[in-house]
């Protein structure tokens, strides 16, 4: 980088030099911070010396750190610059980095935009950087899933931590240490971060600054692996599709930080339990809460797709009674919706147990015009709403909660039944809708349930240690009307008289 002449440059020179020391004399009082010190400045080191070299080379340049040489750099000081004892000037002096640009030679030909006007591919040659390429994978998810979609905002985020703590490059300038270095920052980012009011305003390298402690839980290892670092790599190899690069993170071997929170082990609810959740769930006076925990206790069905059932989806097959979702619900005055089924698996028909007739509900369920659970869909989540309120349920009926005894435990003991009955393995995964096996050769033969398998799931004996007569002689129609009290925003209430 050019040495800085003006004020302004030379501003924003001593701020830089103001952090460094700020950080070093941190660093040698608490030694344990000398690792993510070395790791930050390393990244933004990095990111200088690309800017320079490319902006060096003039038309030879890469376009997309060229042209935006101001941002990455300005990007690069920022982590830097966060650590002043002074933050405030320090922001302040940023302001002027066009002081201590690089600049290119001049040049002999024209250049043209790295990317096309109609925001097109790169010309031949010219690698988007990592900013673009899951930008452009996030629209494409918002083009297929719609703009309210849950995922879209956990990428929106993963993106930017990413390129908050590794720094926007274009994709063929990543390496796996790259990655390794997001995973080693990301420890101390806090769970839950997004509903923590104290975080409001503040960038990533300050969240994970404030919480180098570790005062509040961190995320756990299989959130950091399975979401952020997987979301990572998917959005960088969906550039793959339309320029010639390869995956810079194939093959990379990550090493997890121990201080990571291990995922919560679940564990089985107690007959005494399940009793109490049934008793309290039919007194409740609400139908999804009196007939969703055993609907997934006895067909070892995902919460969302129990809740998405219609009377139309309940027909007979072969003498037993089975339910099957199209996966796509189609209404004359609304829009269509999508049934949130987890694989192409869960929209395969189960087995309902001969009890569900035995009581009455298959009759009134068939009858229904709608959604079996139609109260259930007023919140405008309702899969995420009816969690709450079951969870909230076990809580209240004895069980620990903390993510071990939840309401998809019913589920997890549906299908240990299931392994402990004269069902084969693929039959339990058929009736649970899981998938049936990843390699090709399970893939092939039948995709349903033989049907002296299907009259055995529906004739299964029922646990004893069970009250199963709880749901004898209930009026659904009565459950199936009654509505919760709708909260009224603070807004709301202050417009009242």
């Amino acid at each position: 980088m050019q040495n800085a002449t003006s004020r302004d440059g030379s501003d924003l020179l001593a701020a830089i030099v103001d952090a460094c020391h700020t950080a070093i004399d941190k660093a040698l009082a608490a030694p344990q911070e000398a690792l993510g010190l070395a790791e930050g400045l390393s990244g933004t080191l990095a990111t200088l010396r690309l800017v320079a070299g490319e902006v060096a080379k003039g038309d030879d340049g890469i376009p997309a750190v060229t042209r935006n040489a101001e941002s990455l750099v300005r990007d690069a000081l920022a982590g830097v610059l966060s650590r002043a004892a002074d933050t405030d000037a320090a922001r302040a002096a940023i302001a002027n980095v066009d002081a201590i640009l690089p600049r290119a030679p001049a040049s002999s030909r024209p250049t043209g935009p790295a990317y096309d006007a109609d925001g097109g591919a790169p010309s031949l040659g010219r690698m988007p950087t990592f900013g673009e390429v899951s930008q452009s994978y996030i629209d494409m998810r918002i083009e297929s899933d719609g703009e309210h979609h849950k995922d879209i905002g956990y990428l929106r985020l993963r993106r930017k931590t990413f390129i908050d703590i590794v720094g926007d490059r274009p994709v063929d300038r990543y390496r796996p240490l790259d990655l390794q270095t997001y995973v080693s920052e990301m420890q101390y980012w806090p769970a839950n971060q997004t509903k923590r009011k104290e975080f409001s305003g503040l960038d990533t390298r300050e969240i994970l600054e404030a919480n180098r402690d570790r005062h509040l839980v961190p995320l756990s290892q299989k959130t950091l692996q399975d979401g952020y670092v997987a979301n990572v790599k998917t959005m960088m190899r969906w550039g793959m599709q339309s320029h010639a690069y390869a995956d810079p993170f194939a093959g990379a071997r990550l090493r997890y930080p121990k201080m990571l929170v291990p995922s919560s082990i679940r564990e089985g609810l107690s007959a005494e339990i399940i009793n109490r959740v049934f008793a309290e769930g039919v007194r409740s006076g609400y139908l999804d809460l009196a007939m969703l925990p055993i609907l997934a206790l006895v067909t070892s069905r995902r919460l969302g797709l129990l809740l998405y059932l219609r009377g139309s989806d309940i027909r007979r097959k072969d003498g037993v009674w089975i339910a099957q979702t199209s996966g796509l619900i189609v209404q004359d005055d609304a829009p269509a919706e999508l049934v949130p089924f987890k694989t192409r698996e869960s929209t395969s028909y189960f087995v309902l147990h001969e009890f569900f007739e035995k009581i009455g509900f298959i009759e009134w369920a068939r009858k229904r015009p709608g959604f079996i659970f139609e109260a259930a869909h007023i919140p405008k989540d309702p899969a995420g709403a009816a969690s709450k309120n079951l969870n909230r349920l076990l809580v209240k009926c004895g069980a620990i909660g903390d993510n071990k005894e939840v309401f998809h435990c019913f589920r997890h003991a549906a299908i240990d039944a299931n392994r402990d009955s004269a069902l084969k393995p693929r039959s339990v995964r058929l009736q649970a809708g899981h998938e049936t096996g990843a390699d090709t050769h399970e893939g092939y033969g039948r995709k349903e349930l033989l049907s002296s398998e299907r009259e055995l799931i529906a004739k299964m004996a029922l646990p004893s240690e069970i009250d199963w007569s709880v749901f004898n002689k209930l009026d659904f129609d009565w459950l199936a009307a009654k509505r919760r009290p709708v909260k009224k925003s603070r807004s709301a209430r202050t417009q009242l008289p």
